[in-house]
C-alpha cells in the first residue's frame, strides 16, 4: 500500500518558462485540457496528468492554494510538450493542499480556457510520534500515535514478529489509535504512516523510511504443565533451590510465580524471564510439599503489566532430608535398612533400589513410616560385594492425582564379608 512518486508515463522533466501573455493575441485560442488528477506527490512536490486539447502546442500549470486562484500562484511552463500529458510542479510546503489548473496554447501562443480544478496535496515530512500499545487482549492489541503535522490520514501495517511475509495495512482515517485481532501468543510488529488525503480520494503518503515503529504482544494465555525437574545444587540435596519448567509463550516478556506451603499460606514469590530455570529461595527446604503457580506477563510501555490466567497448582517436594542406611543385620541377607526425614503433607514413601543408578530401579516397597529394610534388587536377595543404589520419593495425592518428590538423588551401599 506504500505510495511511491509516479514516473511511469515520463521522466522529471526540467520546465523552462514560456509565457505567451503578450498583447495582440489572436481570437481563436488553443482549446482546454480536461481530466486535470493528481498521479504523484512527496512532500514537496505533486504530479498530475491531463487529457490535452487537440491542437495544443504546449500548456503551463497554475498552482494555488485558492480555489479561485487569488493571491499567489504557481506558475509551472512547459516547452513544446504537444505529446506530454504530465505535469510537476514543485516548490511546495508538505502536509498541504493546493488546486492546481492547465492551460494551453497552440502553436501561435494563443492561450486555451483554463482546465478543470484538480485539488492536490503534498505528503507529511514527518513520520507519527509516541506509538505506543494502550491494552492487551488474549488475541487483540490497541495502540495510539501522537498525529503528523499536516496529516488527515494513516496507514497502519502490522506483521507477526520475525516474520518475511508482506506487511498487512490499514487504512484508518484521521484518527490516532487503532486496534487488530491477532492470533494468541505471538508478538507483532506494528508500524504507522502519516498521509494526506484529497477530496477526490488521492492519499499522498510519508516518504517510506518515515514511519512510527513498535513491537507489542497480545495478552499471554494462561501457562500450563508446571513442572518441578529437580532441586538442590550439584553436591547437595539440601540446597534450597529448584529447577522448573512450564509452557514457553512467545508474546511473554517474563513470568511470575507464587510458592505455597503444605498449608496452603504463601511462602513466597517472584518473576523470571523465561520458562525454565532454578528458583532460588531459603524457603524451599526438604521439608514439605509445597505448591507453585505461574502466570506469563507483557510490559507495556516498559511496565509490566498483569497477565494472563494463573497456571493450576503443581505440587512438588524436593528429595527428603536425611537419607541413610545401615545394616540390618549380620549377613547380606538380612538387608538394609534405608532411613529419612519425614515430609510434611506426604501419604506415603517409595524406596527404590538398582545396581545401575541410571536405569533398572525396582520398587523395594512402601511404607508410611519414616524407615524400611530392603532385603531383595528384584527378584534378588542382595548379596555381598554388589553395590546398590538406593532412593526414596514421597507421594502426596491431592484431588485425584498423584504428586512425587525429587527422584533424582540416590545413595548407594555394598555389603563386604568380614571373617574373624
Amino acid at each position: 500500500m506504500r505510495k511511491f512518486w509516479n514516473v511511469a508515463k515520463v521522466s522529471m522533466m526540467a520546465f523552462i518558462g514560456v509565457l505567451f501573455l503578450g498583447a495582440g493575441m489572436k481570437a481563436e485560442a488553443a482549446g482546454a485540457a480536461t481530466n486535470v488528477k493528481q498521479v504523484g506527490a512527496d512532500s514537496s512536490r505533486v504530479q498530475v496528468d491531463f487529457t490535452r486539447p487537440a491542437d495544443e502546442a504546449g500548456f503551463f500549470l497554475e498552482c494555488s492554494q485558492s480555489k479561485t486562484f487569488t493571491g499567489a500562484v504557481n506558475k509551472t511552463d512547459s516547452k513544446d510538450s504537444a505529446y506530454t500529458e504530465q505535469g510537476i510542479i514543485q516548490n511546495l510546503s508538505p502536509g498541504s493542499t493546493y488546486y492546481v489548473r492547465v492551460i494551453s496554447y497552440d502553436k501561435e501562443g494563443n492561450l486555451g480556457a483554463p482546465s478543470n480544478v484538480a485539488e492536490v496535496v503534498t505528503s507529511p515530512s514527518l513520520a507519527p510520534s509516541g506509538l505506543k500499545q494502550t491494552k492487551a487482549a488474549e488475541k487483540k492489541i490497541s495502540f495510539s500515535w501522537k498525529k503528523a503535522s499536516g496529516a488527515n490520514v494513516y496507514d497502519v501495517g502490522y506483521i507477526k514478529y520475525g516474520s518475511s511475509a508482506n506487511v498487512k495495512y490499514k487504512t484508518v482515517g484521521n484518527v490516532s489509535s487503532y486496534a487488530f485481532s491477532t492470533a494468541k501468543n505471538t508478538k507483532y510488529e506494528v508500524v504507522v504512516y502519516a498521509g494526506r488525503k484529497s477530496s477526490t480520494g488521492y492519499i499522498a503518503w510519508s516518504a517510506s523510511d518515515k514511519f512510527a515503529y513498535s513491537v507489542m504482544s497480545p495478552l499471554p494465555t494462561k501457562v500450563t504443565k508446571v513442572k518441578m525437574v529437580t532441586s538442590g545444587s550439584d553436591s547437595n540435596s539440601n540446597a534450597t533451590q529448584a529447577y522448573f519448567t512450564w509452557s514457553d509463550n512467545a508474546a511473554a516478556d517474563g513470568y511470575e510465580y507464587i510458592v505455597y506451603g503444605n498449608n496452603g499460606k504463601k511462602l513466597f514469590s517472584g518473576s523470571r524471564s523465561t520458562y525454565k530455570g532454578y528458583i532460588m529461595n531459603g524457603k524451599l527446604k526438604n521439608t514439605q510439599f509445597m505448591k507453585i503457580k505461574v502466570r506469563a506477563y507483557v510490559r507495556i510501555n516498559g511496565k509490566k503489566k498483569a497477565a494472563g490466567k494463573w497456571s493450576d497448582d503443581c505440587w512438588f517436594a524436593k528429595y527428603p532430608k536425611s537419607v541413610k542406611k545401615k545394616e540390618a543385620g549380620n549377613m547380606a541377607a538380612d538387608g538394609a535398612k534405608i532411613s529419612w526425614s519425614k515430609i510434611t503433607g506426604a501419604k506415603n514413601y517409595t524406596v527404590y533400589i538398582s545396581t545401575n543408578p541410571n536405569s533398572g530401579w525396582k520398587k523395594a516397597g512402601t511404607t508410611k513410616k519414616t524407615s524400611l529394610v530392603v532385603k531383595k534388587c528384584g527378584g534378588s536377595s542382595i548379596q555381598p560385594y554388589v553395590t546398590y543404589y538406593y532412593k526414596v520419593v514421597a507421594s502426596k495425592k491431592v484431588k485425584n492425582k498423584t504428586y512425587k518428590s525429587d527422584d533424582s538423588w540416590y545413595g548407594k551401599f555394598q555389603f563386604v564379608t568380614t571373617y574373624y
